[in-house]
C-alpha cells in the first residue's frame, strides 16, 4: 500500500510541476532537441554516427521481457522462470554453444550493449508492482565524464512470489557500460560488465490439471510434484573492444581559425572476452521417477548438480569503410578468433581451443532502385566446432512501392556441449551425434505506402540432422529432412483516434520433433486521445495474446530443457488485458488489469507449458519515467 502511495504521489507532482508538459515525438526535427544519443557495437564498427534517442513511449504496460520481445511463448507461469519464444527462429553464428539457456530472454548481453553520448545525464526507470509480491524494477542510467568518455548501468530487478506453490523467483541481472574516443580520432574503446544471477524455487508443475481446472476464482490453486527443489544460474563476463583507426588528415579552414580533422578509413580492432556460465539444479527430498528417472551417484533424495562453461575470447579484426557516406556505404571485415573453453560437470572436465575465420562484405546504396548486398562467411578449422561453417548473403532494394529484402544462409554446426555430453545426479549421457545442418531462405516486403507500417517476412528453414529432446528427456538426433515455414504479418490500421495493432503468425513444421502452434496472434487495440490543453496523452485499450493448440513441450528441472510430450496440449486460449496509460512530459503511469477472461469460458487449457498454468486475474499499476533533457 506504501508503494502505491508513492506511485500516486509522483502522479501529482509530475501534475504540478509541468501543467503544461511538451508531447515527444519521433520526428527528426524535434529529435534534434535531445541530448542524448546512442549507438551499438554494429554500429561503432561500421564508423556510422550516434543515433538521436527515440522518445515515443508505447507498449509501456507490456514491461515482461517474454511478451514484450515473443508475444507467444513457454515458460512456467512466472516472471524470470524458464521459457523460450514458440516463433520458430534458428540463426546463429559459428560458435561455441554450450547449452540452450532458458533464461536467455532475461540476461544482458556484451555483445549487445547499448552505449550513449550525453551533454546531461540520462535515467530511464521504470517500477511495476502487483499481487503476490510482484515488483519490477528497471533503471539505466548514462553521463559524460568528458564529451569523449561516458558511463553508464543497466540494472532489471523482476521478483514475485507467483500464484501457486513454488514459484518463487527473485534473480538480478546489472550491466556496466562504458566508451571512450581518444581526441585525436585515433584510439576507441567499448567496455562492459555485466552479473545475471538467480535462484528459483522449482515445483516441476501441478500434479493434477483436472483439479485445477475445477477451481475457479482468485483461489485457484494445486498441488505440485516437487516440494524442496531449487534452480538458479549465473552469468558473469567482462568485455572489452578496443579501435586503432587508420586514415589521413586534412585542413579545415574557418573564417577565423585552422583545424586539423582525422579522417578514418579503416581500423584494426582486438575485443578480449572472459565469461562464466553455471546453470544449477538443487534437489533436498523430491523424489519423482517421471522427472528423475535414476540415481547415478546419491541414491538418496538430496542432491546438488551444476554444469558450467568458462571460456576466454580473444579477436582481433581488420576493417575497411568508405570516406564518403551520403550516397553510399561500403565495409569489408576481416576476423580471426581464438576461444579457449573450459567445461565442468560433476568429475569431468573437458577443455577446447577453437579457431574462427570469418569475413564480412556490405555495399549498402542509398538509391531508388539500387540493391545492397551483404556476404558473410565464417569457417571453424580447428577446436570443438572444427569445420564448422556458415555461409550467409542477403539483398535489398528500394522500389515505388515496396522495400524488399530477400536473403539466404547454409549453416553446417555441431551440436550444444550438454546434447552430446551430460554427467549430472540425475541424467547421465555420451552421444556422437552428426553435425545439424540447417538452410534458411528469407524474404521481406516493407511498404511505403500504407502508412509504412505493413511488413510481411518469409522464412523457409531445410533442416538435417535435427536434435532435439525426446519425450523422455534425453537427447535424440533424426536422420529425416524436416521443414520449417514461417510467414508473419504487421499491419497497425487507425481510425480517427482508434488504433488496432496486429502481428499475425502463420508456422508449419513437416515433422513432430520440431512442435510449433500452426498460428500466433499479438494484438493491441487501443483509444489515443491528448487531454489537459494537450499536456497529457492517454491510451485505453486491450492486449490479446493467442496461439493455437498443439502438443506443447514439458520442462525437466534436471535437465534445464524442455521435451516431446504427447498427454496434454496447450494453448487455443487468448490471454486478454486491459490498459490504460498516461503519457505526461517524459512520465508514464500505466495500469493493466491482466487475464481479465479468467473464468469467462469452460476452456480451461490456459497453459504456457504443460503443467504449469499462467497466473490469475490481476491488477499491476507502474511508471516509467525518462530523464533526458
Amino acid at each position: 500500500m506504501r508503494n502505491l502511495k508513492f506511485l500516486f504521489s509522483i502522479y501529482l507532482l509530475l501534475n504540478v510541476v509541468d501543467a503544461n508538459a511538451q508531447i515527444d515525438s519521433a520526428s527528426q526535427l524535434l529529435m534534434k532537441k535531445v541530448n542524448t544519443s546512442y549507438i551499438n557495437e554494429k554500429l561503432w564498427d561500421r564508423n556510422q554516427i550516434f543515433l538521436a534517442l527515440d522518445t515515443i513511449t508505447n507498449r509501456d504496460e507490456i514491461y515482461n521481457p517474454m511478451y514484450f520481445k515473443h508475444g507467444i511463448f513457454q515458460d512456467l507461469g512466472n516472471v524470470c522462470t524458464p521459457g523460450k519464444s514458440l516463433i520458430f527462429n534458428f540463426d546463429r553464428q559459428v560458435d561455441f554453444s554450450f547449452i540452450q539457456n532458458p533464461y536467455e530472454t532475461y540476461f544482458f548481453n556484451a555483445e549487445q550493449a547499448t552505449y550513449y553520448n550525453t551533454k546531461i545525464p540520462y535515467t530511464d526507470f521504470t517500477y511495476a508492482q502487483g499481487r503476490v509480491e510482484m515488483m519490477f524494477l528497471k533503471a539505466r542510467h548514462s553521463q559524460n565524464i568528458n564529451p569523449r568518455w561516458n558511463i553508464g548501468i543497466d540494472y532489471f530487478g523482476p521478483s514475485s512470489f507467483g500464484f501457486y506453490p513454488r514459484q518463487n523467483t527473485n534473480p538480478y541481472f546489472t550491466q556496466l557500460f562504458t566508451s571512450y574516443k581518444s581526441k585525436n580520432g585515433k584510439y576507441a574503446m567499448l567496455g562492459n560488465v555485466n552479473w545475471n544471477l538467480g535462484v528459483n524455487e522449482e515445483s516441476g508443475g501441478l500434479i493434477s490439471d483436472s483439479a485445477f481446472n475445477a477451481i475457479k476464482g482468485s483461489n485457484k490453486t494445486g498441488n505440485v510434484k516437487l516440494e524442496k527443489s531449487s534452480n538458479g544460474f549465473r552469468n558473469r563476463s567482462a568485455y572489452l573492444k578496443q579501435y586503432f583507426y587508420f586514415g589521413k588528415h586534412y585542413t579545415k579552414i574557418n573564417t577565423q581559425d585552422t583545424t586539423t580533422i582525422f579522417e578514418s578509413r579503416g581500423n584494426i580492432s582486438h575485443t578480449i572476452k572472459v565469461e562464466e556460465f553455471a546453470l544449477y539444479f538443487r534437489n533436498n527430498g523430491d523424489s519423482n521417477a517421471q522427472l528423475f528417472p535414476q540415481k547415478h551417484y546419491d541414491t538418496s533424495n538430496v542432491s546438488f548438480d551444476s554444469i558450467s562453461n568458462s571460456n576466454i575470447t580473444n579477436k582481433i579484426a581488420y576493417t575497411l569503410y568508405n570516406n564518403n557516406k551520403k550516397n553510399e556505404i561500403r565495409y569489408l571485415q576481416l576476423a580471426a578468433t581464438h576461444k579457449y573453453i573450459y567445461t565442468f560437470m560433476r568429475d569431468k572436465t573437458e577443455t577446447y581451443n577453437n579457431v574462427i575465420i570469418e569475413g564480412t562484405l556490405e555495399r549498402t546504396i542509398k538509391k531508388a532502385n539500387a540493391i545492397s548486398i551483404n556476404l558473410h562467411a565464417a569457417y571453424c578449422p580447428i577446436g570443438y566446432n572444427q569445420n564448422d561453417m556458415r555461409l550467409s548473403g542477403n539483398a535489398s532494394t528500394s522500389l515505388r512501392w515496396f522495400d524488399i529484402k530477400v536473403g539466404l544462409f547454409n549453416h553446417l554446426l555441431s551440436p550444444d556441449f550438454t546434447m552430446l555430453r551430460y554427467n549430472t545426479n540425475n541424467f547421465i549421457w555420451d552421444n556422437n551425434f552428426n553435425k545439424i545442418n540447417v538452410s534458411n531462405f528469407n524474404l521481406s516486403l516493407h511498404t511505403k505506402k500504407l502508412k509504412q507500417n505493413f511488413l510481411i517476412t518469409y522464412n523457409q528453414y531445410v533442416i538435417a540432422n535435427w536434435i532435439y529432446f525426446g519425450s523422455d528427456a534425453t537427447p535424440k538426433q533424426s536422420s529425416e529432412i524436416g521443414v520449417v515455414q514461417t510467414l508473419e504479418i504487421r499491419k497497425t490500421f487507425q481510425l480517427g483516434k482508434f488504433y488496432f495493432d496486429n502481428q499475425l503468425i502463420y508456422q508449419n513444421s513437416t515433422k513432430d520433433f520440431i512442435r510449433l502452434p500452426d498460428l500466433g496472434l499479438i494484438l493491441r487495440y487501443y483509444f489515443q486521445h491528448m487531454i489537459f490543453k494537450k499536456a497529457v496523452k492517454l491510451q485505453v485499450g486491450f492486449d490479446v495474446f493467442y496461439n493455437s493448440a498443439f502438443y506443447g513441450n514439458a520442462y525437466n528441472p534436471a535437465t534445464h530443457a524442455f521435451y516431446l510430450q504427447n498427454e496434454s496440449k496447450i494453448g487455443n486460449y487468448p490471454l486478454v488485458n486491459v490498459f490504460a496509460t498516461c503519457e505526461i512530459r517524459k512520465a508514464v503511469l500505466f495500469m493493466v488489469y491482466e487475464h481479465l477472461n479468467q473464468d469467462l469460458t469452460n476452456n480451461y487449457g490456459y497453459y504456457n507449458t504443460p503443467n504449469y498454468p499462467i497466473g490469475l486475474s490481476s491488477f499491476k499499476i507502474g511508471i516509467r519515467w525518462r530523464m533526458y533533457n
